[in-house]
């Protein structure tokens, strides 16, 4: 047998099927070269078995699907229950707002509405003592009252709500601009005609 024929067999067979009394095995015993060769074949082989022997064995297929099933119920489950959060956690943000939020802004439109203020209010043709009369039905409210000045000042303080004072700004107005109120109407003295001259004759003889 050759080398070439040698190096050939090994190409295509396997150290392991060759017995001691092969073509192949006994070549090698005579030719030095060719038992290099069988020799770093044989080590390659250990140690591709040994690679081979150490590779876990593979999942079974049906332990595969059963995983994937498992693995899919699990993300399935878990959006569910990050619906179920975002829900509750929207659910708590409404029971918060309307337990603690909505009813402080409400108490403190309460607070702002009965705050009691103080304006003075200008009149030019009511006495204050008439604007008096006009807004005291209206200013009620636990605190609320109003000020006449001492010293002639055409004006009256109000001290109310909001509310309070808006409506008293509204019936002085009102009352002011009436062309019918007693503050409009001309006050004729006794014993003038409207254009001021004094009413009847005079005794005295007129001087020309």
């Amino acid at each position: 047998m050759t080398c070439e024929a040698c190096l050939s067999a090994l190409a295509t067979a396997s150290l392991r099927e060759m017995t001691p009394d092969s073509a192949v095995m006994q070549h090698c015993a005579r030719c030095p070269d060719c038992a290099r060769v069988t020799t770093v074949l044989r080590d390659k082989e250990y140690e591709t078995a040994t690679i081979l022997n150490s590779v876990l064995p593979m999942s079974n297929p049906l332990t595969v699907a059963e995983t994937a099933v498992r693995i899919s119920h699990r993300r399935r489950i878990g959006r569910v229950v990050v619906m179920l959060s975002g829900a509750a956690l929207v659910a708590t943000i409404w029971i918060v707002a309307a337990t603690l939020v909505i009813p402080a802004l409400n108490r403190g439109d309460v607070l702002r509405a009965s705050t009691l203020r103080t304006e003075t209010i200008a009149l030019s043709c009511l006495t204050p003592r008439q604007a008096a009369d006009i807004i005291n039905p209206y200013v009620r409210k636990r605190g609320s009252t109003y000020y006449l000045p001492s010293t002639g000042i055409a004006a009256i303080t109000v001290r109310g709500t909001p509310d309070e004072l808006a409506k008293s700004r509204d019936l002085i107005a009102h009352f002011e601009r009436d062309p019918s109120a007693a503050c409009r109407v001309p006050t004729l003295v006794p014993g003038r005609s409207d254009a001021g001259s004094l009413l009847g004759k005079s005794d005295k003889p007129s001087v020309r």
